[in-house]
Protein backbone atom coordinates (compact mmCIF):
# COMPACT_ATOMS: atom_id res chain seq x y z
CA UNK A 1 0.00 0.00 0.00
CA UNK A 2 1.27 3.73 -1.08
CA UNK A 3 0.81 5.68 1.38
CA UNK A 4 1.25 7.88 4.86
CA UNK A 5 -0.38 9.24 7.78
CA UNK A 6 -1.96 12.65 6.21
CA UNK A 7 -3.54 14.45 9.92
CA UNK A 8 -1.37 13.35 13.15
CA UNK A 9 -4.26 13.61 15.32
CA UNK A 10 -6.20 10.98 13.33
CA UNK A 11 -3.76 7.55 13.42
CA UNK A 12 -6.47 6.10 11.11
CA UNK A 13 -6.53 7.99 8.11
CA UNK A 14 -4.36 6.72 5.50
CA UNK A 15 -3.65 9.06 1.96
CA UNK A 16 -3.60 5.72 -0.71
CA UNK A 17 -1.16 7.59 -3.13
CA UNK A 18 -2.77 4.62 -5.63
CA UNK A 19 -6.37 5.77 -5.50
CA UNK A 20 -5.90 9.28 -5.33
CA UNK A 21 -4.12 8.82 -8.80
CA UNK A 22 -6.53 6.28 -10.49
CA UNK A 23 -8.80 8.41 -9.76
CA UNK A 24 -7.63 11.62 -10.99
CA UNK A 25 -6.40 9.58 -14.00
CA UNK A 26 -10.24 8.23 -14.39
CA UNK A 27 -11.60 12.10 -14.35
CA UNK A 28 -8.59 12.89 -16.91
CA UNK A 29 -9.58 10.45 -19.36
CA UNK A 30 -13.13 10.83 -19.15
CA UNK A 31 -12.89 13.89 -19.72
CA UNK A 32 -10.36 13.93 -22.29
CA UNK A 33 -12.91 11.78 -24.34
CA UNK A 34 -15.80 13.99 -23.82
CA UNK A 35 -13.61 17.44 -24.73
CA UNK A 36 -12.64 15.31 -27.77
CA UNK A 37 -16.35 15.07 -29.05
CA UNK A 38 -17.12 18.67 -28.49
CA UNK A 39 -14.12 19.69 -29.99
CA UNK A 40 -15.32 17.72 -32.82
CA UNK A 41 -18.51 18.43 -32.85
CA UNK A 42 -18.71 21.58 -31.82
CA UNK A 43 -21.49 20.84 -29.55
CA UNK A 44 -21.83 21.35 -25.43
CA UNK A 45 -20.63 17.77 -24.60
CA UNK A 46 -19.06 19.46 -21.45
CA UNK A 47 -21.18 21.00 -18.97
CA UNK A 48 -21.15 21.32 -15.26
CA UNK A 49 -23.51 18.88 -13.89
CA UNK A 50 -20.75 15.99 -15.84
CA UNK A 51 -17.81 16.58 -13.00
CA UNK A 52 -20.01 15.29 -9.96
CA UNK A 53 -21.03 12.63 -12.13
CA UNK A 54 -17.17 11.95 -13.02
CA UNK A 55 -16.19 12.09 -9.32
CA UNK A 56 -18.39 9.75 -8.40
CA UNK A 57 -17.64 7.16 -10.92
CA UNK A 58 -13.99 7.76 -11.18
CA UNK A 59 -13.54 7.03 -7.25
CA UNK A 60 -16.24 4.58 -6.85
CA UNK A 61 -17.15 6.68 -3.94
CA UNK A 62 -20.72 5.51 -3.95
CA UNK A 63 -21.36 2.40 -6.09
CA UNK A 64 -25.13 2.94 -6.13
CA UNK A 65 -24.51 6.19 -7.94
CA UNK A 66 -22.32 4.23 -10.52
CA UNK A 67 -24.40 1.85 -12.36
CA UNK A 68 -25.91 2.67 -15.69
CA UNK A 69 -29.51 2.90 -14.38
CA UNK A 70 -28.69 5.73 -11.82
CA UNK A 71 -26.51 7.68 -13.67
CA UNK A 72 -28.10 7.45 -17.13
CA UNK A 73 -31.48 7.66 -15.86
CA UNK A 74 -30.88 10.18 -13.22
CA UNK A 75 -30.05 13.30 -15.81
CA UNK A 76 -32.81 11.75 -18.54
CA UNK A 77 -35.30 12.28 -15.47
CA UNK A 78 -33.13 15.53 -14.64
CA UNK A 79 -33.45 16.67 -18.54
CA UNK A 80 -37.30 15.88 -18.39
CA UNK A 81 -38.15 17.76 -15.42
CA UNK A 82 -36.17 21.05 -16.13
CA UNK A 83 -37.53 21.10 -19.72
CA UNK A 84 -40.98 20.31 -18.52
CA UNK A 85 -40.34 23.37 -15.35
CA UNK A 86 -38.76 25.72 -18.31
CA UNK A 87 -41.43 25.98 -20.89
CA UNK A 88 -44.00 26.00 -17.93
CA UNK A 89 -42.22 28.84 -16.18
CA UNK A 90 -39.04 29.57 -17.82
CA UNK A 91 -40.85 31.89 -20.01
CA UNK A 92 -37.21 32.00 -22.46
CA UNK A 93 -35.16 33.68 -19.98
CA UNK A 94 -31.74 32.65 -19.05
CA UNK A 95 -29.54 33.09 -16.31
CA UNK A 96 -26.70 34.19 -17.84
CA UNK A 97 -28.48 37.38 -19.61
CA UNK A 98 -30.80 38.51 -16.62
CA UNK A 99 -27.61 38.41 -14.13
CA UNK A 100 -25.48 39.84 -16.57
CA UNK A 101 -27.56 43.18 -15.84
CA UNK A 102 -27.13 46.34 -13.86
CA UNK A 103 -29.57 45.57 -11.48
CA UNK A 104 -31.79 42.13 -11.90
CA UNK A 105 -33.03 42.47 -8.43
CA UNK A 106 -37.20 42.10 -8.21
CA UNK A 107 -36.90 41.47 -12.13
CA UNK A 108 -40.03 39.47 -13.06
CA UNK A 109 -37.42 37.29 -15.30
CA UNK A 110 -35.64 36.27 -11.74
CA UNK A 111 -39.06 35.43 -10.83
CA UNK A 112 -39.08 33.46 -13.79
CA UNK A 113 -36.01 31.61 -12.88
CA UNK A 114 -37.20 31.21 -9.42
CA UNK A 115 -40.25 29.15 -10.52
CA UNK A 116 -39.07 27.21 -13.04
CA UNK A 117 -35.23 25.99 -11.14
CA UNK A 118 -37.85 25.38 -8.06
CA UNK A 119 -40.57 23.35 -10.09
CA UNK A 120 -37.39 21.38 -11.97
CA UNK A 121 -35.87 20.35 -8.28
CA UNK A 122 -39.46 19.37 -7.32
CA UNK A 123 -39.81 17.39 -10.18
CA UNK A 124 -36.68 15.99 -10.71
CA UNK A 125 -36.59 14.74 -7.03
CA UNK A 126 -40.04 13.21 -6.99
CA UNK A 127 -39.22 11.54 -10.33
CA UNK A 128 -36.49 10.07 -9.21
CA UNK A 129 -37.61 8.97 -6.17
CA UNK A 130 -40.43 6.89 -7.99
CA UNK A 131 -38.00 5.75 -10.35
CA UNK A 132 -35.15 5.20 -8.14
CA UNK A 133 -32.56 6.56 -10.21
CA UNK A 134 -31.21 8.67 -7.17
CA UNK A 135 -28.34 10.14 -9.19
CA UNK A 136 -27.87 13.48 -6.85
CA UNK A 137 -25.49 14.99 -9.31
CA UNK A 138 -28.02 14.90 -12.13
CA UNK A 139 -29.62 17.91 -9.72
CA UNK A 140 -27.58 20.06 -10.83
CA UNK A 141 -28.87 18.64 -14.46
CA UNK A 142 -31.81 19.89 -14.22
CA UNK A 143 -31.03 23.38 -12.70
CA UNK A 144 -28.79 23.73 -15.81
CA UNK A 145 -31.67 22.82 -18.09
CA UNK A 146 -34.55 24.78 -15.76
CA UNK A 147 -32.10 28.26 -15.78
CA UNK A 148 -32.25 28.14 -19.58
CA UNK A 149 -28.56 27.79 -19.27
CA UNK A 150 -28.63 24.73 -21.91
CA UNK A 151 -32.23 24.17 -23.08
CA UNK A 152 -33.99 22.40 -25.68
CA UNK A 153 -34.31 19.36 -27.32
CA UNK A 154 -30.91 18.83 -29.08
CA UNK A 155 -29.03 20.25 -25.94
CA UNK A 156 -31.43 17.52 -23.71
CA UNK A 157 -30.19 14.81 -26.18
CA UNK A 158 -27.04 15.96 -25.80
CA UNK A 159 -26.73 16.02 -21.98
CA UNK A 160 -28.38 12.43 -22.32
CA UNK A 161 -25.52 11.32 -24.27
CA UNK A 162 -22.64 12.93 -22.87
CA UNK A 163 -23.71 11.29 -19.70
CA UNK A 164 -24.29 7.28 -21.44
CA UNK A 165 -20.70 8.00 -22.91
CA UNK A 166 -19.16 8.78 -19.58
CA UNK A 167 -20.56 5.91 -17.71
CA UNK A 168 -19.79 3.32 -20.91
CA UNK A 169 -16.19 4.69 -21.37
CA UNK A 170 -15.96 4.31 -17.38
CA UNK A 171 -17.40 0.65 -17.42
CA UNK A 172 -16.07 -0.39 -20.79
CA UNK A 173 -12.85 0.46 -21.09
CA UNK A 174 -11.17 2.02 -17.82
CA UNK A 175 -12.30 0.41 -15.09
CA UNK A 176 -11.47 -3.05 -16.46
CA UNK A 177 -8.41 -1.82 -17.05
CA UNK A 178 -7.59 -0.39 -13.34
CA UNK A 179 -9.19 -3.70 -12.21
CA UNK A 180 -6.61 -5.50 -14.68
CA UNK A 181 -3.75 -3.27 -13.36
CA UNK A 182 -4.46 -3.05 -9.59
CA UNK A 183 -5.66 0.19 -9.76
CA UNK A 184 -9.42 0.65 -8.11
CA UNK A 185 -10.46 3.03 -6.20
CA UNK A 186 -11.54 2.41 -2.72
CA UNK A 187 -14.71 3.73 -1.37
CA UNK A 188 -13.83 6.38 0.83
CA UNK A 189 -16.80 6.69 3.09
CA UNK A 190 -16.21 3.15 3.70
CA UNK A 191 -13.23 3.73 6.51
Amino acid sequence: MLGFSFDPDDPDYVLNLKDEYSATVNVFLHFTVLGMIALVTGRPFLFPSLGPSAYLIATGEQPRAEGAYHVIGGHTVAVVGGMIAYALFGNEVSAYVVFARPDPAFSIEVIYLWASGTVAMMLTTTAMLVTKTNHAAACATTLIVALGLMGGLEDGVIIVVAVAILWYFHDKVISPLAHRYGFVPRDARAE
